[in-house]
């Protein structure tokens, strides 16, 4: 060969090179539509085309070909599998191929990226090219020639064929249901399998969820398939697939399931569906095909979940057993009102924290309304822990609620259809009337207990009334449980007065061991006006950043349940750290022509074993037809010891026409911001009410003024003179006493004064004030009292009588304690006999 031939032979050598080479990109492995054995049979046709030689010790063998129909042609892949027997490395630019189509065309076959780096291979070695035409519009694989060509100087055109292979007529790229096929993904040997084909209706829309299983049978985590999966309809339709998990990694040995997703048309006939992965190869800009599986018949998942039903559901890798424990309904301003109790349990061996389940009830109407999901959204699970939350929903009550089911779909993602998980069906209940004084069993997450609720009262206060409700809970689990910071709803019927609404716990409990019990009481204002007829109290706590809810209750029974207690009986208060007893010492009418005032004095006895400051209390005067009159009560700031009493006062004014005979004192104890308030402070409500009978009594008056008693004060009028003088005007009377008060008792402030009333021989009053210190103890106080009364009449009297009389002056109204009348001493001028003498 002479210079200019072989020059131009080995430029034609080095263009055809660089061609390759172009095409070339990382390993055939990495690329994942390389591929190894397809299913027995059609794998067994293709090996049964031999090997062909490329020259001594090195052949080559077909192992799969392909052709994936597309827009701008339809593009036709091949694997050849290279073999070095010799112990020299022999480079693969010395070989090439061209495809022969079914149509006729030959095209020569470019590797793909992902087979561009294979350079050559190694002595004693092997190696798999994958490479592709575009094969126009050619539709069939069987048929197509495959023939391998080496350079040869001494030919004509420098290529010397070697040999070529014939994809046989049976050849089928499809595997048979049923059937697995190994490929090689990111240089892992993976067996794939097409496991199921589910189809979902939903909402007028079809989708098929296929299920395939990848079995890694190599040394490394299989991070990414790289496959992109198409499901194919025996009319060639095609549907894009969408992974139903982003997470695809499968570890060395595993099998594991993974599942696609499409949207299909609801007049599909789903009979011989395909199922087809591909890859991109985005260097080329083209899909490359990779394998098809002939799918298995269509199944339709049955959703539904009968009335007490489990259903079983998949989280991650954990299941998890769901129920619909329980269902309730009541009716409000036209909506029905559902509450729903779902169980979730973990049957797992590790903690699994729940999705945020799209929760929605439909009609048999065929509409479909939300749940709120907050309590089951972002729960989490400990091993085999089991939970009960509270579900909620609205819809009109005009629907039939006979018929209703709880939809759960999957947590909607970014690109990613949300399929339903189950259908649970939900049994018509009206929400129970949790009767007075009846345990129901309650179940939270927070644990077990059973609820009572013990009283239902409606009270006054101010201009509005106030509704109490007494509820005890008893923890029924067999550890000691920590009680969250509560909040009530509450609503009166159709009125909505949780922004009243407050919370007290007895004693303040914080913790409930086993089988102990927390006393609440849920207060809150309603309209006195308002007519009441069932009640429903919902208590929640924070979970997270949304509320939960811990209890609820409905009850009709709203009429006051009030306790009184006898005339002279003491009157407990039982509330922790604040026992007492209040015993009436006198109730008194102070009269008016106007209005009247009811006066009652109690003792408070400190019923705790250490010093105590006793409750704020608050109270009522109540007719027998209900008519309430608000009391005012003063009572001391201060604490008492152990069996230490105090005196509290308690009053109100009255119109005259009412019988006080026939008034009952009702009182409780305030509160304020969930807690009890102390006294001299300004309560928002009260508790634990109940009512005492009284026993009127006005004292009659005593004729003298030896001893007068204004409990705490005891008054004596040790000395009284009244003179007059000769030709005077006047006369001058003076009365010594001596004021005490006991130290037993401690008291809130006196508003009680001594007033004294001096009637002359005409019966001309004057009047003067007593003292009435609050810090008199002991011996008391002794002083005088002086009037001076002046009248031109007295200088015809030489003698007569003064009248005192001492009154009891509460709130401008008097009660008479006590009168003494006393002789007018007549003194003559100088030298002149005295009358009497």
């Amino acid at each position: 060969m002479g210079y200019s031939t072989r020059k131009q032979a080995v430029l034609m050598v080095t263009l055809a090179v660089l061609s390759q080479s172009l095409a070339f990109g990382a390993a055939q492995a990495a690329a994942g539509p390389a591929t190894g054995a397809a299913a027995p049979a059609a794998v067994s046709k293709l090996e049964g085309l031999g090997t062909i030689a490329l020259k001594q010790g090195v052949s080559v063998k077909l192992t799969d070909a392909a052709l994936l129909p597309q827009e701008g042609g339809n593009v036709l892949t091949y694997t050849l599998h290279y073999y070095n027997g010799t112990g020299n490395s022999v480079s693969l630019i010395d070989y090439f191929s061209k495809v022969t189509t079914s149509s006729g065309v030959v095209i020569q076959g470019k590797p793909v990226t992902g087979s561009a780096a294979i350079k050559s291979i190694p002595a004693g070695g092997s190696q798999r090219v994958t490479y592709y035409v575009n094969a126009g519009k050619a539709a069939k694989i069987n048929g197509v020639r495959i023939a391998l060509y080496g350079w040869d100087f001494s030919q004509a055109d420098y290529q010397k064929k070697l040999g070529a292979f014939t994809v046989p007529g049976s050849y089928s790229t499809v595997t048979a249901r049923g059937q697995s096929r190994q490929l090689m993904l990111g240089e892992l040997p993976v067996t794939v399998k097409a496991e199921s084909l589910h189809i979902y209706k939903v909402d007028g829309k079809v989708y098929a969820k296929l299920g395939v299983s990848f079995t890694n049978s190599g040394a490394k985590v299989l991070t990414d398939t790289g496959l992109k999966g198409y499901l194919v309809s025996p009319g060639g339709s095609v549907f894009e697939l969408t992974p139903d998990k982003s997470d695809a990694k499968v570890q060395p040995k595993e099998q594991r399931t993974l599942y696609y997703l499409a949207d299909i048309p609801s007049y599909m006939k789903l009979d011989n569906m395909s199922l087809r992965f591909v890859q991109e190869d985005g260097t080329l800009q083209l899909k490359l095909p990779v394998a098809e599986y002939k799918l298995p018949a269509a199944e339709t998942p049955d959703l539904n979940v009968p009335a007490n039903a489990v259903k079983r559901l998949k989280v991650n890798d954990s299941t998890i057993d769901t129920q619909l424990a329980s269902a309730a309904v009541y009716s409000e301003d036209n909506l029905a009102k559902w509450s729903l109790k779902f169980r979730v349990r973990n049957t797992g061996n590790q903690a699994v924290t729940l999705p945020a389940y799209p929760l929605r009830l439909t009609t048999a109407e065929g509409y479909g309304y939300p749940v709120n999901n907050t309590a089951l959204a972002g729960l989490t699970l400990k091993p085999l822990e089991e939970r009960t939350v509270e579900l909620s929903a609205e819809l009109p009550l005009k629907l039939n609620q006979g018929v209703l089911r709880l939809h759960m779909t999957e947590p909607a993602e970014e690109n990613r259809i949300a399929l339903p998980v189950a259908i649970f069906q939900i049994p018509y209940s009206l929400q129970p009337d949790h009767l007075l004084a009846t345990e129901y069993p309650v179940q939270n997450p927070l644990g077990t207990f059973t609820v009572k609720l013990e009283a239902v009262d409606r009270l006054p206060w101010s201009d509005q009334d106030q509704v109490v409700a007494k509820v005890s809970l008893r923890n029924t689990g067999e550890t000691t449980v920590q009680l969250p910071a509560l909040t009530a709803l509450l609503k009166a019927g159709d009125k909505d007065i949780s922004g009243s609404a407050q919370i007290v716990i007895d004693g303040s409990v914080s913790h409930l061991a086993p089988q102990e019990t927390a006393v609440l009481y849920i207060a809150g204002h309603l309209p006195y006006s308002y007519n009441l007829m069932k009640l429903k109290i919902i208590l929640q706590y924070a979970s997270g950043e949304a509320k939960a809810n811990f209890l609820t209750l409905f009850t009709s029974q709203v009429d006051n349940t009030l306790s009184t207690v006898a005339a002279g009986e003491p009157l407990p208060i039982r509330l922790t750290g604040k026992k007492a007893e209040l015993l009436e010492r006198q109730t008194r009418i102070y009269p008016g022509t106007d209005s009247k005032l009811i006066y009652t004095e109690l003792m408070m006895t400190n019923e705790e074993l250490r010093r105590t400051q006793p409750a704020q209390l608050v109270g009522y005067y109540r007719t027998p037809d209900h008519q309430y009159f608000e009391a005012v009560i003063s009572q001391s700031e201060a604490s008492l010891n152990a069996k230490e009493q105090s005196l509290v006062t308690v009053w109100s004014k009255l119109p005259p026409e009412i019988n006080a005979s026939e008034l009952t004192l009702y009182l409780g104890e305030g509160i304020a911001d969930g807690k009890l308030t102390a006294p001299g402070a300004s309560p928002t409500g009260y508790i634990q009410t109940a009512g005492l009978a009284l026993n009127i009594a006005n004292p009659a008056p005593l004729p003298s003024l030896q001893k007068l008693g204004l409990f705490p004060f005891s008054l004596s009028v040790t000395q009284a003179t009244a003179t007059m003088s000769e030709d005077r005007e006047s006369i001058e009377t003076k009365l010594s006493y001596r004021l005490t008060r006991s130290a037993l008792y401690a008291a809130g402030a006196n508003e009680h004064k001594l007033v004294a009333e001096l009637l002359d021989p005409f019966g001309q009053p004057a009047e003067k004030l007593l003292p009435l210190e609050a810090e008199l103890t002991g011996a008391g106080v002794s002083d005088t009292l002086s009037f001076t009364l002046n009248n031109r009449a007295y200088k015809a009297l030489t003698g007569g009588t003064v009248r005192v009389n001492i009154y009891d002056e509460f709130q401008g109204k008097r009660i008479l304690l006590g009168s003494e009348s006393y002789p007018v001493v007549y003194e003559k001028r100088a030298g002149k006999k005295t009358v009497g003498e």
